[in-house]
């Protein structure tokens, strides 16, 4: 289980990270987007397989996808809100953060049942 939390973490941060670095360091035209994302193309892989592998060895373990695709998209977004402070610097109102996270938490919940 620990791997699994270990490959969704990776995967989302990647994901997260690269987001957030292009929106703060790339241009937004066609050309300087398109060569950025061929650049980041080994990292998307990486991070995709990270998920995927996540996924399947999860969905052997819980046999409840919705479930570790709620836990995944909760880890993601975590990281989305964390790299828009740190590396966008964006300011983020807590309390709309805690009340969003706090649907998604009872979402996975609900989940969960």
């Amino acid at each position: 289980m620990t791997m699994i939390f270990a490959l969704l973490v990776f995967g989302s941060a990647v994901l997260a990270f690269m987001i957030a670095w292009q929106v703060r360091h790339v241009q937004p035209e066609f050309i300087s987007v398109a060569r950025y994302n061929l650049l980041m193309l080994p990292l998307i892989f990486a991070a995709n397989i990270a998920l995927a592998t996540a996924f399947i060895r999860a969905n052997m373990v819980i046999k409840n996808l919705p479930l570790m695709a709620a836990a995944q998209s909760f880890i993601y977004y975590s990281f989305i809100v964390a790299f828009s402070i740190l590396i966008v610097g964006e300011k983020v109102s807590i309390g709309r953060a805690v009340l969003g996270f706090g649907l998604m938490a009872a979402g996975v919940w609900v989940l969960k049942k």
